[in-house]
């Protein structure tokens, strides 16, 4: 599938609910084993989808009050999502950002951070914070390319001996 021009505006974004949980959890599965394989291994893979896309880790998006899930459309297809959560007064993180890789590059990812960057300037946030796989490449350079820049570097376990090896990335708002 060809790559939609950048200036493409299709893209519409749509604040998700309990009953979008299990499309967000087919998107994920769909991106990680597309994009990831290369970068982590199958096995990390299927054990960050199981935990981190459970019914109940996804239910925290749509349920707490400084959270929020979003779905990106064009065309009325779903081409990825977001989620996010305050960490503090200042700073909300933006704990999942995915788009099918055929829409990388078009926007879909600058809109979604755009969205989740609207939503903690209304809660008085001053800054963004996300957490990228140091291999992830293309990834480091869209949110560069987003006005986020590298605030350290760390490695977290995150349980059955895997360890998520990470940048951390801030931007104001």
């Amino acid at each position: 599938m060809a790559s939609i021009p950048a200036e493409d505006t299709r893209t519409r974004i749509r604040a998700g609910g309990v009953s979008d949980i299990p499309l967000v959890q087919a998107l994920a599965d769909e991106i990680w084993h597309r994009h990831y394989p290369g970068i982590i291994s199958r096995e990390q893979i299927a054990y960050m989808l199981a935990h981190g896309y459970s019914r109940e880790a996804l239910t925290r998006f749509v349920t707490e009050d400084a959270a929020g899930l979003a779905l990106a459309e064009i065309d009325d297809r779903d081409v990825g999502f977001a989620a996010w959560y305050r960490v503090d007064d200042t700073t909300t993180k933006i704990d999942k950002l995915y788009v099918l890789p055929e829409h990388h590059g078009t926007g879909v990812g600058r809109t979604l951070i755009e969205h989740v960057a609207a939503f903690a300037r209304e809660r008085g946030c001053t800054s963004l914070t996300l957490n990228v796989n140091r291999n992830n490449t293309g990834a480091l350079r869209a949110y560069e390319h987003c006005g986020f820049a590298i605030r350290e570097r760390g490695d977290f376990p995150i349980g059955n001996g895997f360890v998520m090896e990470d940048f951390v990335m801030v931007r104001g708002l």
